[in-house]
C-alpha cells in the first residue's frame, strides 16, 4: 500500500512536469512565429507586397518599427525562455529596450503635429497607440519576468494586460468595428496580423512562468487545474455565437429578435452540458479520492498492526537474549569450578608421575585430560564474549602499554608446536620498539586465534608470517600464510557469528573470528582479509599507540619508517 502511494505521487509529479514541458514548448513556439511574422512583414516591405504587410485592401498596414518591434520581443521571449543565465540578463534588458521603444512611440502621439506626421510617414510610419501599448505592457512584463518577491506577480499581471489588449483588437476585427484598430484618418491603425503577433507574444510571456500565478491554477496536474483546461474552451463559445448572430443579422438571414432568441438558447443548452460534464468528472474524481483515502487508511492500520508485532517480537527477542546470558552466566559458573578442580588434579597428578619411573603412558593420558578441560575452559570464555556482542555491548579491556615483539612471539610460541608437526616455517618481524595500548590477553586471544588458523589451514612445507608496521597514531598487525586462499564469496561471512565454509564446518565453533573482531573493535581498530584462492591469506587488524608514543610529526614519523 505505501508503495503505490508513493508511486501515485511520483506519477502525479512527472505529470506536473510534463505540463510545465508542454507550457515552455509552447511558449517558445509562439515567440518563433511571431519572430517569422515579423520578417515575413519587413521582406514584404522590401517587395512593395501588400499581402504581407497590409493583409487585405481597407486594413491598416504593419509597419516596419512594428515589425522590428514584435521581433525584439520574440527574441526576448525566446532568450528567457534558456536556463542559461547569461542570455536571460539579456532577454530582461532586450524586454526593457522594447518598452522604452513603445513608451517613446505613445509620447508621439501626445505632441503630434501634421509636420511630424509626415516625416514618421517618410520613415515608413510609426507603431499605433494600441500596438505601442500592447509591446509596452510585454516590454515590461519581461524585464520583470526573474525578478523576485512580487515581481512575478507584476510580471503576470502585465502579461495578461497584454493578453486583454490583443483579445480586443482581435475581436474588433471579427466585429469589423473600427473605432478599436483604426486610429486616424491617415490610415494608423493596428494591422490584423498585428493583432495577432501580440496574442502569439502575450500568451508566450504569461506561459514563460507556468509554475507560478495564474497560469500555475490553470496547469495544475490536480482536480483544479484539470476542471479549469476544460473549462477554458468554453469561454469561446458566446464570442462565436454572437459572430455567427451578428454575421447573419449583417446579410439579413434571420430576423434580429430571432436570431438573439436562438443564440440565447443554444448558450445556455451549452452551459448546460459543460456544467453536466464538469459535473461528471468531479463526483468521478471524488470517488476515486475515496477509494485513495479507504486505501491510505487500510495501509495506515496494516502499519500499526506491523508495528505492535514488532514490539511483540522484539521484546520476546529481548526476552530471550536475557534468558539465554542468564543460562550462560549459570552454566559458565557451574563448570568452571569443577574444570578448574580437573586442571589444579591433572598438573597435580602430571608432577607425581614424572617422580614414577614407568608411567610414560599415564602421563600422555593426563595431558589429554588437562587439554580437553582447557577446550571446555576457552569454549565457555567463546560463549560468553560472543553472548555480550550480540547483545551490542562491547567487551569490557583492561588497556596498558604492551611491547608488540613480546606479545607477537607468544603468540607464535602457543602455535609452535603444531607448526613443527605440519613442517611450517613460523616468521617473525616485528620491530621491538613498537608498543600498543591494549589488554594483553584479549590481543593475545585474536593473534593466537589467527595464528591457529593459518597454522591449520596451511598446506605442509608452508609458511606463516607475523608482521607489523607504524601507521600514524595506531600500529598495523598482520598474519599472513602460503595456504589455499579464501573465495571471494565466503569473505564477507567471516566475522559473523557461527559462520564456517564449507570445507571446514566441522573444524571449530565458528566464534573465533566473530570474537576477534569484537576485541578488535572494543579496541577502537579494524580487523580485515585480503586473500586470493591459490595465493594465501592475511589477515590484519590495527591497535592504538600508547598516548605517550603519538608521532609529534606526522611527515617526520612517515619518512622515518621509510628509513
Amino acid at each position: 500500500m505505501a508503495v503505490e502511494g508513493q508511486v501515485e505521487v511520483e506519477g502525479q509529479d512527472e505529470r506536473q512536469q510534463q505540463l510545465w514541458r508542454r507550457a515552455r514548448v509552447l511558449a517558445t513556439s509562439a515567440a518563433a512565429l511571431t519572430l517569422v511574422l515579423g520578417l515575413a512583414v519587413l521582406v514584404g516591405w522590401a517587395a512593395d507586397s501588400r499581402v504581407l504587410t497590409q493583409v487585405r485592401p481597407g486594413f491598416p498596414a504593419m509597419v516596419p518599427m512594428t515589425a522590428l518591434g514584435l521581433m525584439f520581443t520574440a527574441l526576448a521571449e525566446l532568450a528567457l525562455g534558456t536556463k542559461r543565465p547569461g542570455w536571460r540578463r539579456a532577454g530582461s534588458l532586450l524586454g526593457l529596450a522594447v518598452a522604452l521603444q513603445a513608451g517613446l512611440v505613445l509620447t508621439t502621439y501626445a505632441w503630434s503635429t501634421v509636420a511630424a506626421h509626415g516625416l514618421l510617414r517618410e520613415l515608413g510610419g510609426r507603431t499605433s497607440p494600441q500596438t505601442a501599448t500592447g509591446l509596452l505592457l510585454l516590454g515590461l512584463a519581461l524585464a520583470l519576468r526573474d525578478a523576485p518577491g512580487r515581481g512575478a506577480r507584476v510580471f503576470q499581471a502585465l502579461a495578461l494586460s497584454a493578453l486583454g489588449v490583443s483579445f480586443t483588437l482581435l475581436l474588433a476585427y471579427t466585429f469589423q468595428e473600427r473605432r478599436f484598430y483604426q486610429f486616424d484618418a491617415y490610415g494608423t491603425g493596428t494591422a490584423v496580423h498585428s493583432a495577432v503577433g501580440l496574442m502569439l507574444l502575450a500568451v508566450g510571456a504569461v506561459l514563460l512562468r507556468p509554475e507560478r500565478g495564474f497560469v500555475s491554477v490553470v496547469l495544475r496536474a490536480g482536480a483544479g487545474g484539470m476542471m479549469a483546461r476544460r473549462l477554458l474552451p468554453a469561454l469561446l463559445l458566446p464570442v462565436l455565437g454572437v459572430l455567427l448572430v451578428d454575421r447573419a443579422i449583417r446579410q439579413e438571414a434571420l430576423d434580429p429578435r430571432l436570431a438573439w432568441s436562438i443564440l440565447e438558447v443554444a448558450q445556455t443548452v451549452v452551459l448546460a452540458f459543460v456544467v453536466w460534464r464538469a459535473a461528471a468528472r468531479l463526483n468521478a474524481l471524488q470517488v476515486e479520492q475515496q477509494r485513495s483515502e479507504a486505501r491510505s487508511e487500510d495501509d495506515a492500520r496494516t502499519q500499526r498492526r506491523l508495528a505492535q508485532e514488532n514490539a511483540r517480537l522484539h521484546a520476546r527477542a529481548e526476552e530471550a537474549s536475557q534468558a539465554r546470558e542468564d543460562a550462560l552466566a549459570v552454566v559458565s559458573h557451574d563448570l568452571k569450578n569443577p574444570l578448574t578442580t580437573i586442571r589444579l588434579g591433572t598438573r597435580l597428578l602430571a608432577r607425581r608421575l614424572q617422580a614414577t619411573p614407568g608411567t610414560q603412558g599415564f602421563q600422555q593420558q593426563v595431558d589429554s585430560i588437562d587439554r580437553a578441560a582447557r577446550c571446555m575452559q576457552d569454549l565457555i570464555h567463546q560463549l560468553l564474549d560472543a553472548a555480550r556482542l550480540d547483545a551490542g555491548r562491547e567487551l569490557v579491556m583492561d588497556r596498558m602499554p604492551e611491547p608488540l615483539e613480546a606479545l607477537t612471539r607468544e603468540a607464535l610460541e602457543l602455535v609452535a608446536s603444531q607448526a613443527t608437526e605440519r613442517n611450517l616455517r613460523l616468521e617473525h618481524t616485528v620491530p621491538g620498539e613498537l608498543r600498543v595500548f591494549c589488554d594483553r590477553p584479549r590481543v593475545l586471544q585474536v593473534l593466537a586465534n589467527l595464528l591457529g588458523n593459518a597454522v591449520k589451514f596451511t598446506p605442509r612445507g608452508g609458511t606463516v608470517m607475523v608482521s607489523a608496521t607504524r601507521d600514524g597514531e595506531a600500529v598495523r598487525v598482520s598474519v599472513r600464510d602460503t595456504g589455499p586462499g579464501i573465495p571471494q564469496a565466503d569473505q564477507a561471512h567471516l566475522f559473523k557469528r557461527h559462520w564456517q565454509a564449507r570445507d571446514t564446518a566441522e573444524q571449530g565453533s565458528g566464534l573465533g573470528l566473530y570474537i576477534a573482531c569484537g576485541i578488535v573493535t572494543a579496541h577502537g581498530g579494524q580487523l580485515a582479509v585480503a586473500s586470493d584462492e591459490g595465493a594465501g591469506t592475511t589477515f590484519t587488524f590495527t591497535l592504538p599507540l600508547p598516548p605517550g608514543d603519538f608521532p609529534a610529526h606526522p611527515g617526520l614519523d612517515s619518512l622515518g619508517s621509510q628509513i
